[in-house]
């Protein structure tokens, strides 16, 4: 593939996938006063007073799952250890995201300075305070300070296992020695994917995508402890955990300040379902297919009309597919792996664009071809519902299954009125 039409394809990737990630500060806003390195040497003089962030969502959609960071506080001092801090670099960003090498690293700042973004952003900011003994703050600060060194501070970023709130989950379980973990045993309650549709759901248009994106591996059921790469989830679970200290039971936290108060309505705590909106649209627009197609049999405009939405339709949508394969084929990026949106997302449908654009200057051979690409649609559309239906099998695709459907049959439906050929793929 060359380098430009890596570009132009991988555009509407970023879209679709970019919004999995967690939200990350941009390497300049998270600079700090003092050089990273200077401040992750300091770190270990002492044993610090280790508090957990977390930062609530915020309007762009790289924000808008929240944030986690660690600060670390010494006399006079605090410092806030921070796992989400990346920078897309144009062309060479496009390559490696496209190839899921996303690379985020930790950066060193101010509590002053990070006070301040998030008030500025309108993102609430709450503390935690853990309880720890000195040893295990003593060993954090330690660990956190090796990483932050510029060679060990670089990771490939996962959307769901290892990002700027599992860093933090696992650091404080590594201090811990494991006691974490084991305080928040147990199933999950929500899928990856139910995560996702949860935080995204005040967007419309990031709920459909990330819904679209995400292939069946991210449906399988997760642990109480995989549920920790969302932030209010650890925040919840810190909350809730109790720990052993000399055969006492006691709160993980200490003590909970929120440092940054934000006027935004609170995260969803359960994921819409929403398969009613995705059907009543799917068959509005597959209506209106249908509608053009059987009236552009008398009428010219109608034809050009029932051609051209089906040109658009069928390449926007043949382009997604081929994205969808690309990722599941030539990437890391797991979770888009085993997608059965491709039976919505036909990459065939790509050819649309040629017959679809022969049908409406009336071209009897592309019009037929354009009925048979429209039939075949229609039919793995058909096969996605019939999945979707079957409880436990399959990927929980219901409601991109509800709004395909309708529309690739009343294309398949509208094009048949067009050419007065019977409901089935034949040329007689």
């Amino acid at each position: 593939m060359s380098r430009l039409a890596l570009v132009r394809a991988s555009w509407f990737a970023v879209l679709l996938f970019g919004a999995l990630s967690l939200t990350a500060l941009p390497a300049r806003a998270q600079a700090p006063a003092a050089g990273s390195r200077e401040l992750a040497l300091r770190a270990d003089q002492a044993a610090p007073k280790v508090f957990v962030l977390t930062m609530g969502p915020g309007d762009h959609p790289f924000a808008r799952f929240g944030h986690n960071a660690l600060l670390l506080t010494w006399p006079g001092r605090a410092v806030v250890y921070n796992w989400g801090t990346f920078a897309f670099e144009g062309m060479q960003g496009i390559e490696d995201f496209m190839a899921g090498r996303f690379r985020y690293w930790l950066s060193l700042a101010r509590l002053d300075r990070t006070l301040d973004f998030y008030e500025m952003q309108n993102r609430t900011l709450v503390a935690q305070e853990l309880d720890m003994t000195e040893a295990e703050r003593q060993s954090l600060a330690a660990a956190v300070a090796v990483n932050a060194l510029p060679q060990n501070r670089y990771y490939n970023y996962d959307y769901f296992r290892d990002n700027c709130t599992t860093r933090v989950r696992d650091a404080i379980d590594q201090a811990l020695g494991g006691a974490l973990k084991k305080a928040v045993g147990g199933d999950g309650r929500y899928t990856f994917r139910e995560h996702a549709m949860r935080l995204s759901a005040p967007e419309p248009w990031l709920y459909f995508g990330l819904d679209l994106a995400l292939g069946r591996l991210t449906d399988q059921g997760t642990s109480r402890y995989d549920e920790l790469w969302i932030p209010d989830q650890l925040e919840a679970a810190l909350a809730a955990a109790k720990i052993s200290r000399n055969g006492e039971v006691r709160p993980l936290v200490l003590e909970t300040r929120t440092l940054v108060t934000a006027e935004r309505p609170a995260a969803l705590t359960e994921p819409p379902s929403r398969v009613g909106w995705f059907l009543f649209i799917g068959a509005l627009l597959g209506g209106l297919g249908f509608g053009l197609g059987d009236r552009g049999r008398t009428h010219r405009a109608a034809r050009a009309g029932f051609g051209a939405f089906t040109l658009l339709f069928g390449t926007v949508f043949g382009l997604v597919g081929c994205i969808l394969l690309f990722f599941w084929l030539f990437t890391k990026h797991w979770s888009a792996y085993q997608n059965e949106n491709l039976l919505v997302c036909t990459p065939w449908s790509l050819l649309l664009l040629v017959t679809a654009f022969g049908l409406a200057l009336g071209r009897p051979r592309s019009t037929e071809w354009t009925r048979q690409l429209l039939f075949a649609s229609a039919l793995t559309s058909l096969l996605a519902v019939l999945l979707a239906l079957i409880p436990g099998f399959g990927q929980d695709n219901t409601r991109i299954a509800a709004f395909f459907a309708p529309i690739w049959c009343g294309l398949y439906a509208g094009a048949c009125r067009l050419t007065e050929k019977r409901f089935w793929f034949s040329r007689s």
